[in-house]
């Protein structure tokens, strides 16, 4: 329940600074935004960076399903994904001051904020790499 809303909290931050950024006055400085946030919702909370991490999460559930129409076969990393989309899927991950924990029935995925990041460029480096060889590949034929 705690996670759901840390995230919901995040959501609510998110949704403000798009509010401000769509309509507040182009002079208007950061220390303010944080003020106005804080008159608003009463809280600066601690977690609103590390929640953010969860929106990178889609780019990886959506790699994992290509995967799995492609019929690749889930080891290594792109069995980290399904796990992680798994443990999301079932609301089975927790995050907290050390980082992010996903568990499914497939095993236990355990990153800190400096892993979590380096795993998903790899991910993505490594998959949209592997599509642009692909297209190079059906140009040259």
């Amino acid at each position: 329940m705690n996670e759901i809303l840390n995230i919901n909290a995040h959501l609510k931050y998110v949704e403000f600074l798009l509010y401000i950024f769509d309509y507040e006055k182009d002079d208007l400085t950061l220390g303010e935004i944080r003020k106005q946030f804080f008159e608003k919702f009463g809280t600066n909370h601690d977690l609103l960076n590390q929640n953010f991490g969860i929106y990178r999460l889609l780019s990886l559930i959506l790699i994992k399903e290509e995967y799995k129409n492609q019929k690749v076969t889930l080891e290594g990393d792109i069995q980290k994904i399904k796990i992680i989309r798994d443990a999301i899927a079932h609301h089975k991950f927790t995050i907290n001051e050390q980082g992010y924990t996903f568990t499914s029935n497939s095993g236990t995925v355990s990153l800190n904020y400096d892993e979590f990041q380096k795993f998903i460029h790899k991910i993505e480096n490594d998959f949209y790499g592997q599509k642009l060889t692909n297209q190079m590949d059906s140009i040259k034929k």
